[in-house]
């Protein structure tokens, strides 16, 4: 048989359709992976400028200023790129089906600028804000430029999967969490779009997550966690923090989803004012709380993980939830994501300290899986996240019984999450013709 001959051969033929089918996956996850490790490595930089100086007055000056600077930008550079991430990438997943003309906007590269330069101006003054929920837009954007420009000569990629693999491999690459990356993919992005799930999705995630590896190194985000073996108190312990954080971070989600939605309406000088008090009243926050509030969190994250049994007050929770609330509120570029679990993990160890719970160190991690499940009502992906991020599996099931629980008592407060309320008004107010043909 002639080499001509053997390229004409049908399973040849069907190997290469499947190459160039999942060729856009695979190069659309390593640049994806490129620009996530650049965005980490720059919002890292500004990050630890701002810890540096967070006991220093200066700070005080800057927090307003950078929540102001980063609304500005996304304002007048990319008002697709304001906010976490998340909620665009959920709505940029219903418009796919049918390549609504928002995507253009949603999905820019004009986005993907001001998403990271807001973001990092944002930490860089003393913002609470983190750079992983920003991360999956970023990434879906490349994942959609990659579809938009594919050649026309080669099989074309689905646009929804396309977009489903680019924010499931931005978590992967985020918090170097393939599994998570997957899991979310899975739970979050596919509720309406589980037929979009292909092998090329799980690729992506995979190709994205270790290229992410390669270039940071085979980290774990909350370092290597080691936890002893529990009695049945545990069990108990678990229930009872996760029911009361479960339902604090309902809470904290539901007043960021108010409180911005009554912002959104308000004219351009008014949103500067508003911006301008929640900028305040964060610089009032760090004054009042300590230096703890500044950052995304996984600084004080490892810290309290080292030393669960520190003496700790009740300033470090309540400054973690704050100073995220009020650098949300304002209208800036940047995410809730990290922070979430900032909260979680110190409000887990300040009620299991005053309890007397014995187990603190565990009701840290359960802290961190119930303040998260309380924002996204994704117990999967929350409790396989936290998991992943400490290589924590001898409480694989603590952790399990701390989404479950928190994510029931979360939904008393309200059935629908924080990202998908969000997701909605932005189709709402974009491509209200979507909603139409729903119902």
């Amino acid at each position: 048989m002639r080499p001509s001959d053997l390229l004409q051969h049908e399973h040849v033929k069907t190997a290469q359709n499947k190459i160039f089918f999942n060729l856009p996956f695979w190069l659309a996850a390593g640049a994806a992976a490129g620009i996530s490790v650049l965005y980490n490595v720059l919002f890292k930089i500004c990050e630890e400028w701002a810890l540096q100086h967070a006991n220093s007055h200066l700070l005080l000056f800057t927090a307003p200023l950078a929540v102001l600077a980063s609304f500005l930008i996304g304002h007048f550079f990319s008002k697709e790129a304001l906010g976490s991430g998340i909620p665009q990438v959920l709505a940029a997943a219903e418009m796919a089906p049918s390549n609504h003309p928002f995507l253009k906007k949603l999905l820019s590269i004009r986005m993907v600028i001001a998403k990271i330069i807001g973001s990092c101006l944002c930490i860089f003054g003393g913002g609470v804000s983190g750079r992983e929920g920003p991360t999956l837009q970023v990434s879906a954007a490349v994942f959609y430029q990659f579809s938009k420009y594919w050649p026309k000569k080669f099989p074309q990629p689905q646009l929804p999967s396309m977009i489903l693999a680019g924010g499931a491999a931005g978590l992967a690459s985020a918090f170097n969490t393939p599994l998570g990356g997957i899991v979310f993919a899975i739970e979050e992005m596919s509720k309406t779009h589980i037929s979009v799930i292909r092998t090329a999705v799980f690729q992506a995630v995979i190709i994205a997550g270790i290229l992410a590896q390669v270039f940071l190194g085979n980290y774990l985000y909350l370092g290597d966690a080691r936890f002893q073996a529990y009695n049945w108190h545990a069990l108990y312990q678990t229930v009872a923090i996760a029911a009361i954080v479960g339902v604090v971070g309902s809470f904290f989600a539901e007043s960021l989803f108010r409180v911005s939605s009554w912002r959104n309406k308000k004219s351009f000088w008014v949103k500067v004012l508003i911006t301008l008090f929640f900028g305040a009243c964060l610089s009032l926050t760090i004054y009042l709380c300590g230096p703890s509030t500044v950052g995304a969190g996984k600084t004080v994250m490892v810290s309290i993980l080292d030393h669960p049994l520190n003496p700790t007050e009740a300033s470090l929770p309540i400054g973690r939830i704050l100073g995220n609330f009020f650098t949300y509120v304002g209208g800036v570029i940047g995410g809730v994501f990290a922070p979430a679990l900032a909260s979680g993990a110190t409000l887990g160890q300040f009620l299991a300290q005053s309890f007397g719970f014995e187990y603190v160190k565990l009701m840290i991690m359960v802290g961190m899986v119930a303040f998260l499940t309380g924002i996204t009502r994704t117990p999967f992906t929350s409790f396989v996240l936290v998991l992943e991020m400490s290589d924590s599996h001898e409480i694989i099931l603590y952790l399990m019984l701390s989404s479950l629980v928190a994510n029931v008592m979360a939904r008393l407060v309200n059935s629908t999450s924080f990202y998908e309320q969000v997701a909605h008004n932005l189709i709402r107010q974009n491509a209200p013709e979507l909603l139409e043909k729903k119902h």
